[in-house]
């Protein structure tokens, strides 16, 4: 029986772990070690998909794992197959888009309702949000985590695309070592 898999969320980025992901596709945590590492992506891809960590094992041994991102998730499980695979990958995939929409709640609060986009921003609620989108500012100019950073930068995007405030790319913002970037939405006001 597939159920929701528990997916954690660190530094804003939604993660799965290998061990979660092996024990899903009842596959050998070893096996999807070798896969990961036998992946041809780019280095920087691999860096801000697959973070690796260590744990103790059942022996009270320390054995390697990775934190996985939705990405990386994506691209890991395009090779898995056998039964029951489509059954997680669907599962996977709609606990990180339910993830998802639970921390842009977060960051993007309060929520607008259509009557105040049609009605105009009530002063308070762009108060609210300019403060949020200095602090979310200041936290994204002092973070040094690759994929803090760029979930920091896509916050701004969204406060800022609320409060109809044109953003600066992230390289131009961060410079040249800076995260890929998200899209940038519409401005639907």
């Amino acid at each position: 029986m597939v159920t929701s898999p528990a997916l954690n969320a660190r530094g804003g980025q939604i993660t799965a772990t290998s061990l979660q992901i092996a024990e899903h596709f009842g596959k050998r945590h070893t096996n999807v070690i070798r896969a990961i590492r036998s992946l041809e992506v780019s280095e920087e891809f691999s860096r801000l998909n697959f973070e690796p960590r260590d744990y103790v094992d059942d022996r009270g041994k320390v054995q390697p794992m990775y934190h996985i991102t939705r990405d990386g998730f994506a691209l890991l499980a395009m090779g898995f197959t056998g039964k029951g695979a489509m059954s997680w990958k669907v599962a996977y995939i709609t606990t990180f888009n339910a993830m998802e929409v639970k921390l842009r709640a977060l960051y993007v609060a309060p929520l607008l309702s259509e009557k105040e986009f049609r009605n105009g921003i009530k002063l308070r609620s762009k108060l609210v949000l300019m403060g949020q989108s200095r602090s979310t500012m200041a936290a994204l100019l002092q973070e040094a985590n690759p994929h803090a950073k760029r979930n920091l930068y896509w916050q701004l995007l969204q406060i800022n695309d609320t409060l109809g405030i044109p953003t600066e790319s992230a390289e131009q913002l961060l410079g040249t070592d800076a995260p890929p970037a998200l899209p940038a939405q519409g401005n639907d006001a």
